[in-house]
């Protein structure tokens, strides 16, 4: 293990170096890691600018999310891997309390609620995967069993799935069910038509604005996604999203991002069945107005999905190892971690089934 790695850090906002650290020893409950591929954010370029309004770790630290990468060593507490297991980092921590509600952060981008429980535990873990060596939480580390011949530039995909597999799983969606995927040519809503396919929807319904994207992720993945193109106009785009979804869809998930405009995902709505589930996972910058009215009538839910449940990461990564998800669909460009700049220009390009990532 060496003294020193190499790595990007943010010492005030658009002030970045790719820095000589030192090599830390692992807590007792953290694992060090050797980073194989990092992901980078669309917006990436945005947080480093100060133009996203996060709560961004104590400066410097070192940005970036999920990541790759291979056990180099363990603290005493940690079981479940050990040094040269194959492993996928997740950002999203949560504090180990026996509360209702524990503090929660996303390692090296913010602290989602900004209570001094949540700022001490982003204190405590801020370094992201922009590194040659991550210094990694056990609770957020899983093993990639049955995946340790794949490039991690292929498995780098998980990290793009990852979200949107939180949305799908809190949706209930069951084999041969419709569901309706708004926002599909986004980042994450064109991983939620993948997801959905492997996870055994009978139709998915993928809706958006671009026809030509929509067609390129029926050609992706079969006849089950069905393209529904929509304008704005809602009650037109309730008629599209309903005939796409043969009368009625059983669940939905709302992935468009900062959408200025609460229409679609109405439409979205209202082409549930009875009892039908609508997920939020967008980023909508106006309120959803719901009539108590149709909600009673047609007994729909409306519900938030922030991130993702613990055992999510190895549930995903088991989808892969099954042959049910094939992450080579994915298009990732990689860049090599000197040249972060340049990958985070390239992030913010990003369209449909793109990954950008790092390669140390």
């Amino acid at each position: 293990m060496p003294d020193t790695h190499k790595a990007w850090r943010l010492h005030a906002h658009n002030d970045l170096r790719f820095d000589t650290v030192e090599t830390p020893r692992p807590a007792p409950d953290g694992v060090l890691v050797r980073i194989e591929a990092g992901m980078v954010l669309s917006y990436m370029g945005r947080v480093l600018s100060g133009a996203v309004p996060y709560s961004l770790p104590p400066m410097p630290f070192v940005p970036g999310t999920n990541a790759i990468g291979r056990v180099i060593a363990t603290g005493d507490n940690v079981t479940h891997v050990q040094s040269g297991d194959r492993i996928f980092l997740s950002p999203y921590l949560r504090g180990d309390v026996p509360g209702r509600e524990p503090p929660q952060i996303l390692i090296g981008l913010t602290a989602t609620v900004t209570t001094d429980a949540a700022l001490a535990l982003q204190a405590r873990w801020r370094d992201g995967v922009f590194t040659e060596i991550a210094h990694w939480p056990a609770a957020c580390v899983t093993p990639l069993s049955g995946l340790d011949d794949r490039p991690a530039t292929e498995l780098i995909g998980l990290a793009k799935l990852i979200v949107p597999f939180g949305g799908l799983q809190r949706s209930g969606l069951r084999g041969g069910q419709t569901i309706i995927i708004n926002g599909a040519t986004g980042y994450f809503g064109s991983g939620a038509v993948m997801l959905a396919v492997a996870m055994g929807a009978g139709r998915v319904v993928a809706v958006g604005r671009k026809q030509a994207a929509l067609e390129q992720l029926r050609e992706a993945f079969g006849p089950r996604v069905i393209p529904a193109v929509v304008s704005g106009d809602a009650a037109a785009d309730l008629a599209i999203i309903r005939r796409a979804a043969a009368g009625g869809a059983d669940v939905a998930l709302d992935l468009l991002g900062s959408a200025k405009s609460t229409s679609t995902t109405l439409s979205t709505l209202r082409a549930l069945r009875r009892g039908g589930r609508l997920v939020l996972m967008g980023s909508a910058e106006v309120p959803l107005e719901l009539s108590f009215r149709e909600m009673l009538a047609n007994d729909w839910e409306v519900v938030g999905q922030f991130m993702y449940d613990r055992t999510a990461p190895g549930e995903l990564a088991a989808l892969a190892t099954e042959g049910l998800l094939d992450l080579s669909k994915i298009v990732v460009t990689s860049f090599p971690l000197a040249d972060f700049p340049r990958a985070v220009e390239a992030a913010a390009l990003m369209q449909g089934l793109d990954l950008t990532a790092v390669i140390p």
